[in-house]
C-alpha cells in the first residue's frame, strides 16, 4: 500500500476499528494517513478523546468517524425502552445516558440525532463522517441535519451538565 501511495495510484492509506487502543497503535507504529473509528467518539462516548484524537493530531493522521448513531440509539429523537447499543440491547445506564442527552439537546431545539452527527465531526482529528442509510429520505434526512445550526450554546451546556467532556 505504501508503494501504490508513494506512485499516486491512491491518496491515503489507513486501518479501521472500533477500538481506539488498537488505532493509538497503528497511529505510532505505521506511516498511515487515515484511521477509521466506529463509535467510540460520539455524543455518547467520548473513549477515542482520551488517547486516539490527540495521537492522531500529534502524528497528522486524520480520522474517518463512524458509527455515530452508536448502533442506532441517537438515531431517534426520542430513545426507546428496547433501543441497542453496540449491536445489543442498551444496558439502563446508557438509555438513562441518551435520554438526558436527548432533553439537553430538546432545550436548546435540536433533535438529537442532528446534534449527534454534528458532535462527531467536532473534534480537530475527525476529517470526515460517515454514516448509513438504508433510504434515500435518510440521506437527504443525514444531509439536512449537517447542515443545521446548532448552537454553540448546546455545547457548552452539554459540557456544563457533566454528558460530555470539556
Amino acid at each position: 500500500m505504501e508503494k501504490l501511495r508513494a506512485e499516486g495510484l491512491v491518496k491515503a492509506i489507513g486501518v479501521g476499528s472500533n477500538s481506539s487502543d488498537a488505532l493509538v497503535q497503528c497511529v505510532q507504529r505505521s506511516g498511515l494517513d487515515l484511521m477509521m473509528l466506529a463509535g467510540r467518539y460520539t455524543l455518547l462516548e467520548q473513549t477515542a478523546q482520551q488517547d486516539l484524537l490527540p495521537a492522531c493530531v500529534g502524528y497528522g493522521v486524520g480520522v474517518v468517524n463512524v458509527g455515530v448513531y452508536n448502533s442506532g440509539l441517537l438515531a431517534q429523537a426520542r430513545i426507546s425502552d428496547d433501543a441497542h447499543y453496540n449491536y445489543a440491547p442498551a444496558p439502563r445506564k446508557i438509555l438513562d445516558h441518551a435520554r438526558r442527552l436527548a432533553a439537553c439537546c430538546a432545550e436548546f431545539g435540536v433533535e438529537l440525532p442532528t446534534a449527534a452527527l454534528q458532535f462527531s465531526r467536532r473534534h480537530p482529528a475527525v476529517r470526515t463522517v460517515i454514516v448509513g442509510a438504508s433510504n434515500p429520505q435518510q440521506i437527504e434526512q443525514n444531509i439536512a441535519r449537517m447542515r443545521e445550526p446548532v448552537p454553540e450554546e448546546l455545547w457548552e451546556e452539554l459540557q456544563r451538565r457533566g454528558l460530555v467532556p470539556a
